[in-house]
């Protein structure tokens, strides 16, 4: 007997499904996952759509915004369309007031407008935002905690992000769809700059220096 067949009675029906004895494969789509997922809310009240491997990003993001980042911190946004990513990173670890600077030295995605809690979030994060093409935390600030997010559909936005993360003290770097096929991983670079990410499950990189 295996897995699926001892737990059938347990799940919700599963068109598509592979188990053994040990291991067990549900096809997710056949799950409301985002119904549960932490960044949920926020794309819904943005009014966002964005892919399953963009989704779990974000999961990635909300789990080391909550259990890393503690105190002022930055985040670099790489690639303009890590805008959402970098906003809920912002939330998250507790930007606002004089906590949490967003550096977008390639520019940023903008947001609709919006009423209510998330509104004022919105207009806190420009405040904070700085978009200029050599906006990067400077002086007392390469000393914060800093996430960088970054693409790799292009080895450049590869190598920009790397080099972000590379100058600063501490912080988190995280590649969107590393390890894609048509990806640039820039493997032999980021090893020279002393960075070895990890790859997830679903193909996205990080590394981190506390």
């Amino acid at each position: 007997m295996n897995l699926l067949q001892k737990l059938k009675d347990h799940l919700p029906e599963s068109k598509c499904a592979i188990s053994d004895g040990e291991n067990l494969l549900l096809n997710r789509k056949d799950y409301h996952i985002s119904q549960i997922s932490p960044v949920n809310a926020m794309l819904h009240f943005l009014g966002v759509r964005v892919s399953y491997p963009y989704r779990v990003l974000m999961a990635l993001l909300d789990q080391m915004c909550a259990g890393v980042v503690k105190g002022d911190f930055n985040v670099v946004i790489s690639d303009p369309s890590l805008t959402v990513a970098g906003f809920y990173c912002w939330v998250r670890a507790g930007g606002g007031g004089a906590i949490g600077q967003v550096y977008a030295p390639k520019g940023c995605g903008k947001f609709p407008a919006l009423a209510g809690l998330l509104g004022e979030f919105v207009t806190d994060f420009s405040e904070h935002l700085h978009v200029k093409a050599d906006s990067k935390p400077q002086g007392d600030r390469k000393q914060l905690f800093t996430i960088v997010l970054g693409n790799t559909k292009k080895g450049e936005q590869t190598v920009f992000a790397a080099d972000r993360y590379a100058e600063v003290e501490r912080g988190l770097l995280v590649l969107k769809d590393y390890a894609r096929i048509d990806g640039f991983d820039e493997r032999e670079y980021l090893e020279s700059k002393g960075i070895f990410p990890a790859v997830t499950f679903e193909g996205h990189a990080f590394a981190i220096k506390i």
